[in-house]
């Protein structure tokens, strides 16, 4: 019974939300994602947030995701990515699993999907091209009977061309790789995110509500803020990957982005060993809150309060 699931006094719900990737979830490698894995994660996940953000939608993983919030009873939303890499057969693979997954399960637990992640910054799609995926997705949406989940990318370059298309502005934040010290990351990040990400939405705001029109009012969110635990020889100028300097951005970003009620998503919930010799950059595999089973990296997490 859910009701009856051991809890972690380690945890609680104060994270906004958490990225996530099931192990097993490569299609390349032929998949590999069971189900009980998946429940394991969500148990955990549950006690840390409402909301997780997923990567793609290869070897049935958001069914997966989405059946064990259903088992756990879980009060969880999840973002879905339609992946972009420039091959067409795999966004066509993603967007049928897409719809697929949503004549499943509705759109119950859905709350936001994004066509690609940082497809433009590895320049796998031009700007227009991903706006017409955009716009292709919300209008199908729209005629299915679904005009409230929001549609946008996850994306670093074109913002100007990309955020009148959009329904949200998500953004990856990383001050680690801006090579900041790590005591000084959080404050980067408001900065950054005020800069590049909150300004331009209101400014385009405003433009538009000149002219007649204020449906340009939207959220912007961190898709992506973290700080690797290994290797430490691997540093970027002052950023250093270690257990202690994530421990020390997630007490001096998590309780504070809550208090400002600025939306973000965790990188990430769990080690993945893939990443190392798919991107050839070891420090990919170690981003996690825990190592790659399920070992909580820190003796306590942060506890604080969030809009649920």
């Amino acid at each position: 019974s859910p009701s009856t699931l051991p809890k972690d006094p380690r945890l609680s719900q104060s994270f906004y939300g958490i990225d996530y990737t099931p192990h097993g979830t490569l299609y390349q490698e032929h998949c590999g994602v069971k189900y009980q894995d998946v429940l394991e994660d969500i148990k955990i996940l549950k006690q840390l947030t409402t909301r997780i953000r997923l990567y793609g939608m290869d070897c049935d993983q958001v069914s997966l995701v989405l059946k064990a919030i259903q088992q756990l009873k879980a009060n969880m939303g999840v973002v879905l990515t339609l992946w972009v890499d420039g091959n067409p057969n795999t966004y066509k693979r993603q967007h049928d699993s897409f719809w697929k997954v949503l004549g499943e399960f509705g759109a119950d637990h859905i709350i936001g999907v994004s066509v690609g992640n940082e497809a433009v910054f590895r320049k796998q799609i031009v700007t227009s091209d991903l706006i017409q995926l955009i716009q292709d997705v919300k209008h199908q949406l729209a005629k299915s009977g679904y005009p409230r989940i929001p549609v946008y990318t996850t994306e670093i370059r074109d913002l100007q061309q990309l955020i009148p298309e959009e329904d949200a502005v998500m953004d990856n934040v990383h001050p680690f790789f801006a090579g900041t010290l790590v005591e000084d990351a959080a404050n980067w990040t408001w900065q950054y995110f005020y800069d590049v990400d909150q300004y331009p939405t209101l400014k385009m705001a405003q433009q538009f509500g000149l002219d007649g029109n204020k449906t340009q009012t939207k959220p912007a969110i961190i898709s992506e803020i973290g700080w690797p635990t290994h290797p430490q020889d691997r540093k970027v100028q002052g950023a250093v990957p270690s257990i202690d300097n994530q421990r020390i951005l997630l007490e001096t970003f998590i309780c504070e982005a809550n208090r400002r009620q600025l939306p973000y998503f965790w990188f990430e919930f769990k080690d993945q060993p893939w990443k190392a010799a798919t991107f050839n950059e070891t420090r990919e595999s170690y981003w996690g809150l825990f190592d790659k089973d399920l070992k909580l990296k820190h003796a306590r997490l942060p506890k604080c309060q969030v809009d649920s």
